[in-house]
């Protein structure tokens, strides 16, 4: 089996995120983490922001109002930086154990303003490549996020693997080819890497 890169989602896989129970509490909501993060991501604002078409001060005021939150956008702001955690403990440990022949990438579903706190963690020092949605103007899982992905690694998909928590992503990633698996840390996408007998470690 050649495998040539490695493509990761960002938070969720390698960052650690706080945004689903941040955003609960700004709704008062006791829906579930599922039925919140598909609201969020129906939303015209969100799109538009993690898309590239809508800078950081224009969404603050629209998501206020559109999922009427009480707090001024400023402080939607504050609270929406908080939602990066920060690097799972044993982020580097896994980087740094992928061998130098081997691509590592990143597709992300992302914004400016969240960009800003995952570059603050030293990560995107471990990666080759950034695909990143509001650079590249798409969102997973529409098609066009992964086909940018695939055209800017200029290798074929069944050479990549795919990590991503949203199992939709890897449902529309499996079919462009990637092999795709759902991971929650990683410490999970460790464990799949040792079964292509990828690591190093």
């Amino acid at each position: 089996m050649n495998i040539s890169a490695i493509l990761f989602d960002i938070g969720g896989v390698l960052i650690e995120l706080d945004g689903l129970p941040s955003l609960a509490k700004l709704l008062n909501s006791q829906q579930s983490h599922d039925e919140i993060y598909k609201k969020w991501m129906a939303s015209p604002a969100v799109i538009a922001h993690e898309t590239g078409q809508l800078s950081s001060d224009a969404f603050a005021e629209q998501i206020v109002k559109e999922l009427n939150i009480d707090l001024s956008p400023d402080a939607f702001m504050a609270n929406f930086a908080t939602w990066i955690v920060g690097t799972f403990p044993n982020t580097f440990d896994l980087l740094e154990a992928i061998p130098s022949t081997l691509t590592v990438a990143a597709l992300s579903n992302t914004s400016a303003a969240h960009w800003v706190h995952v570059e603050s963690t030293g990560l995107t020092n471990q990666l080759d490549h950034l695909f990143l949605s509001h650079e590249i103007g798409y969102l997973k899982p529409d098609h066009q996020a992964f086909q940018a992905a695939i055209d800017g690694l200029q290798l074929p998909a069944e050479e990549i693997i795919f990590f991503d928590d949203n199992i939709d992503n890897v449902h529309a990633a499996n079919t462009f080819g990637l092999k795709s698996h759902q991971v929650f840390n990683p410490a999970q996408a460790k464990q799949v890497l040792n079964q292509y007998g990828l690591l190093s470690i």
